[in-house]
């Protein structure tokens, strides 16, 4: 999709493993190695990872849209660009460190939007800054517009 990659993964897919993050990165080299041949059907690459490893699902509970990246070990960032939420563009970046998590959002274009941002596969959260402003639980609802931080502060060792 020239527009961005959907975040609309649809019905039914499972709930992520590591062995499904594996299978993941071996479809990705093999991407890079040999080229497009190597993998007949792109999209389904595309929405793995935009389900799998980064959780994005439009309309969830009270018509949010959700994010719940994985902390992947070893990984210093990830970021995905132009991830379209119906009308909205919007970019995401995960910078994980070892007491903390800091997820960068811009939205690119579009209107603004209710958002429900965790962390999967991350050390228990002790406390989420959005903007420097101080949240209670382990997730962060707040309304997407414009440039946001979002630090998660870990209490303890990666799940």
């Amino acid at each position: 999709d020239r527009a961005g990659v959907r975040a609309d993964p649809g019905p039914g897919l499972p709930e992520w493993e590591l062995a499904d993050f594996e299978e993941l990165l071996d479809q990705a080299r093999s991407f890079r190695r040999v080229g497009a041949g190597a993998l007949p059907e792109p999209a389904l690459l595309l929405r793995e990872i935009v389900a799998g490893l980064f959780g994005a699902h439009a309309d969830a509970g009270g018509g949010r849209f959700a994010l719940s990246p994985w902390v992947v070990p070893g990984w210093g960032s990830m970021a995905l660009r132009r991830l379209r939420c119906h009308r909205t563009l919007l970019d995401v970046e995960l910078r994980p460190r070892s007491g903390w998590a800091t997820v960068r959002l811009e939205l690119k274009f579009g209107p603004a939007i209710a958002l429900e941002l965790s962390l999967r596969h991350s050390a228990a959260v002790a406390r989420i800054t959005v903007d420097e402003v101080p949240l209670e639980g382990q997730r962060a609802i707040f309304t997407l517009q414009g440039q946001h931080e979002v630090v998660f502060f870990f209490a303890g060792e990666p799940a």
